[in-house]
Formats: structure tokens, sequence, C-alpha cells
């Protein structure tokens, strides 16, 4: 549990030393990076999204149920992205679109092939945890996250699976070593969202920007999006707001 605390500290520190992603050009840039990218394809896709809500289930996979630890950081991060996006978010064992996966590292690569779809190489091998995604027209229809609990715990990497996986699943897919600081990167050792994660997710979901969305023609909407969140102080106290959410809070003690 002193992991968790001293990762939250990091986490702090971290968004308040360094101000330079807080420029509107970092995060118009860092969104283009996140949003209209994907770490297994090359180029630049089109903006998506969801439209109708996501109703999720947790499923467990040859491991015993139920795991409270998880379920409740899900239940929690969930409860985060609804609040910052304004999409409606549920649990739902009714006709689910979004299905979290709990499973053992033994079984990995058997959920994997059970649950998804994917053709990725050594996927199972190379990943702690994944995330399968589907759209239709962009607007993203279907979602599967699978976690290998006993590994992710042995780790410490329980929350950075959580909230980095639900996260890109709501239309923010890619990851780079350069954006920062985000959870989207890599080499950073961040399990908590930022004030920059924050902000991306708030540009995402606004309503100017519209599902298939080319990069060339959301630029002067996000400029536009940019200029209200600075007026309206959003990007200066985005890092207090990233704070406040329910798993920071949860993880903060």
């Amino acid at each position: 549990m002193r992991v968790l605390c001293l990762l939250l500290t990091l986490v702090l520190r971290v968004d308040a030393q360094d101000a330079t992603w807080q420029s509107k050009n970092y995060i118009k840039k860092a969104f283009f990076e996140i949003a209209y990218k994907n770490e297994y394809r090359k180029g630049t896709s089109k903006l998506r999204r969801w439209n109708k809500g996501i109703r999720y289930q947790i499923n467990y996979f040859k491991f015993p149920p139920p795991f409270k630890m998880a379920e409740n950081m899900i239940d929690d991060h969930f409860k985060d992205l609804s609040d910052i996006s304004a999409l409606p978010i549920t649990q739902s064992d009714k006709n689910p679109n979004f299905k979290i996966i709990l499973t053992k590292r033994e079984f990995y690569a058997e959920a994997i092939k059970k649950y998804t779809n994917t053709k990725i190489k050594n996927i199972a091998t190379e990943s702690n945890c994944l995330l399968s995604i589907k759209h239709r027209m962009y607007e993203l229809v279907q979602a599967t996250v699978i976690i290998p609990v006993d590994h992710a715990m042995k780790y410490g990497l329980l929350p950075a699976c959580i909230v980095e996986e639900l996260t890109q699943a709501m239309g923010l897919p890619n990851d780079s070593d350069w954006v920062n600081p985000s959870v989207a990167n890599d080499k950073s050792i961040l399990d908590l969202l930022t004030g920059l994660d924050y902000l991306m997710l708030k540009i995402l979901y606004d309503k100017r920007l519209t599902i298939g969305l080319s990069l060339e023609k959301s630029i002067p909407i996000i400029d536009e999006i940019l200029l209200d969140f600075e007026q309206k102080n959003l990007i200066k106290n985005a890092v207090f707001k990233a704070r406040k959410l329910r798993l920071s809070q949860r993880l903060e003690f």
C-alpha cells in the first residue's frame, strides 16, 4: 500500500513541477498524438469516441471471484470518466458493451484468444494487460479489457492497468513517450490520471467535436475549446481536478 501512496505523490509532483504541458499548443499536440493515432497502427485515424454510453460488466476467467479491490477501482474510475466526459457509464449485466475480464497470468493468452480477435503477435507475452476496442464509422461500440490480476498485483501494476486501459478505451488509444505527464506514457511510472489526461478527456467529449472528424478539421475547433478552457481557468486548475477524482482520493491516504 505504501507503493501506491508513493506513486500518487510522484504524480502530483510531476504535475506541479513541470508546467510546460499547460500551454495550449502542448495540450493540442498531445491530444492529436493520443486521440488520432494508435500504438499498433501507422498513420492517423479520425476522431473516435462513445456516443450512446457504456454498459460495463466485470467477468472472471479461471480466476475465483470476487476480487473487490479490482472491482472497486474499476467502479471508481468509470465514475470519474463519466463525470469528466458526461458520458453515461453504468454497470450492467444486460447487453454489456464493455467487458473487463479478470484472470491469471497462466490463462492470459487463453483469455485473449477467447474474448478478442486480436492478431498482434506475442501480445500475451509482451503486455501486462490488454484493451480491444471496436468502432462503427468511428463511433466506439464495444470494448474488452483483460487483466492478469496475479501478474498485475505482483508488479504493482493493478491501478496502472485499470486506469490506462479504461481511459484509452474512451477514445484515446495511443501511447507516446513524449506526452507527459500522462498515463499514456509507458515510460513513466504514473498510475493515476494527470491534469493533462483530464484535459484530453474533456476535449475528446466536447460537443463541438464530432465523431469521425479529421485531424485537420478539428484544429480550429480545438483551438476554440482550449481558449474556453483557459478563460475558465480549467487548464490552470486541471491538476486540482485530477487530484479530486475518486480513484486518486481512494489511493491517497
